[in-house]
């Protein structure tokens, strides 16, 4: 494991600097990035799932299909992607040009299958990020679904994140491939708040001892808090709602799958309007001092 966090940190590096992350507008959208560090645990789930459960809560939620090379979250949602995020990081189309309509309100940025290493040059992903920072006026939160990928454009989009989700399963390579994620792309230097989310726990103890699993080796290893986010039961209904190609939270909404990530995305509001409160405090603070 050390030397395959080595190979891809060397790898992110080989672009050149290592991106510094511009701080946030009062009025720009929370972005939360759902990410892991392996296929099939999923990430495209989690994401698509906390994007529907915001929108029902009636919050304005943009989803971006940002696995490069795949597009699975356009296909779950059933999007459209006459245009893509490829089309923006190349620049020939905007965001507010591609957005195409998801479920429940949900506005997707389709994913794009086989992305060049032009379209990934640092440049274009900061003109992405850019962009979905300006949809403020237009949406509360955006949902990046960044895969299992641990390349630059992940980390671009870690070092963005006001809040990064880790998606795991009990296995112990998969918690030992969410560490070395966590490793490898969590901010230096920045308090980003990191949640786990265990999916295919066969129990709420299994899920509760996989997550502290985790976050004591990140605390006692890379010095981060790692906190708990929820657990997503072996659900038959995730499994059909895969298959049906649309989120669980629609079409089972009594699951115990369902009732997890609601409390997730009532959470993760609270959280936002938290974080809000304490910048507009900050402000007025600044204010009377001058």
């Amino acid at each position: 494991m050390p030397d395959q966090a080595n190979r891809l940190r060397l790898l992110m590096l080989a672009g050149g600097r290592q991106p510094v992350a511009r701080p946030a507008r009062a009025d720009a959208p929370q972005r939360i990035v759902v990410a892991s560090g392996k296929g099939g645990v999923g990430t495209t789930t989690v994401a698509v799932n906390v994007a529907v459960s915001l929108a029902r809560d009636g919050r304005r939620t943009v989803l971006v299909d940002a696995d490069l090379g795949r597009a699975d979250a356009t296909s779950l949602c059933r999007a459209s992607d006459l245009y893509t995020v490829g089309d923006v990081l190349a620049g020939r189309r905007g965001v507010h040009e591609t957005l195409a309509r998801g479920p429940a309100g949900v506005q997707v940025l389709p994913g794009a299958w086989a992305m060049g290493d032009l379209e990934c040059e640092p440049a274009a992903q900061q003109r992405l990020l850019d962009e979905l920072t300006r949809l403020g006026p237009h949406a509360e939160y955006i949902v990046i679904d960044a895969g299992n990928s641990l390349n630059r454009i992940a980390g671009r989009f870690w070092q963005a994140a006001d809040r990064v989700l880790v998606v795991t399963s009990p296995e112990a390579v998969s918690v030992t491939n969410a560490y070395a994620a966590i490793k490898l792309l969590a901010p230096p230097g920045r308090e980003t708040p990191i949640q786990t989310v265990v999916n295919l726990a066969p129990s709420a103890a299994v899920a509760g001892e996989t997550g502290r699993r985790l976050a004591r080796a990140c605390r006692r290893f890379l010095g981060l808090v790692v906190d708990d986010g929820c657990y997503l039961p072996l659900d038959p209904a995730i499994a059909a709602a895969g298959k049906a190609q649309t989120a669980f939270v629609l079409t089972h909404l009594a699951s115990p799958a369902s009732e997890q990530l609601e409390q997730l995305a009532s959470r993760l509001t609270v959280g936002k309007n938290k974080e809000l409160g304490r910048i507009d405090s900050t402000r007025r603070c600044h204010s009377a001092d001058t």
